[in-house]
C-alpha cells in the first residue's frame, strides 16, 4: 500500500520525481548502490522491479535490461528516453509471473519497492526475484528502515513516505530469509541529504 495524497501525488510525474530524487541526494545514492552492491558486468541480464523512469540505466554498463513498473507513465517515459537500451513492461511481479522474459537473470534490483508492499506482497516480490535468477545470481534491495533511537525528524520524514510498510532490519531479514538462504544486510543512517535511514539487502541464490 502507498499514499498518494497531497504533494506525494506529484512524484508520479516522471520529471518531478527525478527532480526530487536529485535534490534529496537519491540519484547519487543510486550510483553508489550500483557501484558497491549491484556490481554489474557488461553482458549481465538485469531485471529492475519497480524501475520507475529507469534512471538506473545511466549507471549501468552494456547489459540486457528489463524494467517493470505498475505505473504506465513511468514506463512510457522510460521507453521514450531509453528505448534502445532495454525492455520496459507495465505490470507487477504477480501479473508477470510465468513471463519467460523474466528468467535466467544475473541480477535483480528492487530499489524502494518492498516498503510499498504488505508482507504477502513483499514475499511474492522476493519469490519472483528468486525464480528469475540464475543459480549464483543476486537480488539487491534498498529500502527505508526503522532503527532504535531514531531521531524525531528522521522518523517524521520517513512517516510521510508514499510507502506505508517501512520495516526494521530484523523484519526485512526475516522476509528475505524465508526465500533466500544467503542474506546480507547493511543499515545506513545517513544515506542522503535529508535525515533518513535505509537498509541494503544483498541476497544470493
Amino acid at each position: 500500500m502507498q499514499s498518494n495524497s497531497g504533494l506525494l501525488r506529484c512524484l508520479k510525474v516522471p520529471f518531478l520525481y527525478d527532480l526530487f530524487q536529485g535534490v534529496v541526494g537519491a540519484n547519487a545514492l543510486r550510483r553508489r548502490i550500483i557501484r558497491n552492491h549491484v556490481r554489474p558486468r557488461s553482458g549481465d541480464k538485469v531485471i529492475d522491479i519497480g524501475c520507475g523512469p529507469a534512471r538506473v540505466l545511466q549507471s549501468l554498463p552494456d547489459v540486457e535490461y528489463l524494467g517493470l513498473d505498475i505505473d504506465p507513465g513511468y514506463i512510457a517515459f522510460a521507453r521514450r528516453t531509453y528505448g534502445d537500451k532495454g525492455t520496459f513492461v507495465v505490470g507487477d511481479t504477480r501479473s508477470l509471473r510465468g513471463d519467460l522474459r523474466f528468467k535466467d537473470a544475473d541480477i535483480v534490483i528492487a530499489v524502494s519497492v518492498l516498503h510499498h508492499l504488505d508482507d504477502e506482497e513483499a514475499a511474492d516480490c522476493i519469490r519472483f526475484a528468486y525464480d528469475s535468477l540464475k543459480r549464483g545470481g543476486r537480488l539487491i534491495c534498498h529500502e527505508a528502515c526503522w532503527v532504535p533511537n531514531q531521531g524525531a525528524l528522521s522518523r517524521y520524514i520517513m512517516s510521510t513516505d508514499r510507502g506505508r510498510n517501512i520495516r526494521t532490519e530484523q523484519q526485512y531479514r526475516q522476509l528475505a530469509g524465508k526465500i533466500f538462504r544467503n542474506v546480507h544486510a547493511w543499515v545506513d543512517t545517513k544515506p542522503m541529504r535529508i535525515p533518513y535511514v535505509t537498509i541494503l539487502l544483498e541476497c544470493e541464490k
